[in-house]
């Protein structure tokens, strides 16, 4: 699943999340560093047309999750200023590379910050527009970290600043696969660093009541001369059904203007695998 990093939990603090050889358990992969190093071997660029138009309206930007900048880069290198949170320092230093690579009126346009996504206070804004991408907000798996999370988020936009938060819409087969399924199985070369990543996603548990899936999420980089190295992340992903979001986001001080399908501006419909919020800080 394309997504960014959630802050880790007080019991991890800054450290490394716990490993046990090759397999780590984590409230998010990607504050490992070998695996944030893989995030961008599976490219996804759907939803950068709709940020794009987005960020065309209001700025400056806030991205919480923005991860190895996947979002924050293009939008960046299209004139506009943004800065982006996240919890990793593995991820942002990717990003931060993606900048400098671009020269330095793309570097100037744009902040990176290491902070969590629960409690933060930054500089620049207020903000017009503030994203939440890939699926980000289902790191968060109590209800009081999403309600920290939204609270924070309006507390940096200014009085009708648009929020877009992106959340899986889950499926009657996607909840009730067993233990054991594949969820995705991908496979990628990776030219400039001369390998193949292949990524494999398993259900390890489902806990319908809780609204928590267990994931395992497991990576194989394959060098031309067939060795490989191998990875496994296992970690909790909390889905949020429509009314509940909408609710959230009420409670936070946002009002709904929108909910698509797809980033295409797709009507929401049952079926949609994408639940795409609009919501404008009121007040």
């Amino acid at each position: 699943m394309p997504g960014a990093s959630r802050p880790p939990s007080d019991s991890e603090g800054q450290g490394t999340p716990p490993t046990l050889g090759a397999l780590v358990r984590a409230d998010q992969p990607w504050g490992d560093a070998g695996l944030a190093r893989l995030y961008d071997a599976f490219p996804f660029e759907d939803d950068l047309p709709f940020y794009r138009e987005l960020a065309d309206e209001a700025e400056p930007i806030l991205e919480v999750c923005c991860g190895t900048g996947r979002v924050l880069v293009p939008l960046a290198a299209a004139g506009h200023r943004i800065v982006g949170l996240d919890a990793s320092p593995h991820m942002l230093a990717v990003a931060r590379a993606k900048l400098d690579a671009r020269g330095p009126e793309v570097v100037a346009r744009a902040r990176l910050v290491q902070g969590d996504m629960r409690s933060f206070s930054l500089e620049g804004g207020p903000f017009g527009l503030a994203i939440v991408a890939v699926k980000s907000f289902a790191y968060l798996t109590r209800r009081s970290e999403q309600q920290a999370t939204l609270a924070a988020i309006a507390a940096h936009l200014r009085p009708g600043g648009l929020l877009a938060l992106d959340l899986m819409n889950p499926s009657p087969e996607w909840l009730t696969a067993r233990p054991g399924s594949l969820n995705q199985d991908l496979v990628h070369e990776v030219p400039e660093e001369g390998v193949t990543v292949a990524r494999t996603e398993a259900v390890v548990s489902t806990d319908l009541a809780a609204q928590v899936r267990v994931i395992r999420s497991g990576y194989e980089v394959i060098r031309p001369d067939g060795s490989v190295t191998k990875r496994f992340v296992e970690w909790p992903y909390r889905w949020v059904y429509r009314f509940e979001a909408e609710h959230l986001l009420g409670r936070a001080g946002f009002a709904i203007e929108a909910v698509y399908g797809g980033y295409r501006r797709e009507p929401f419909h049952s079926d949609a695998r994408t639940m795409l919020f609009l919501a404008r800080r009121t007040g």
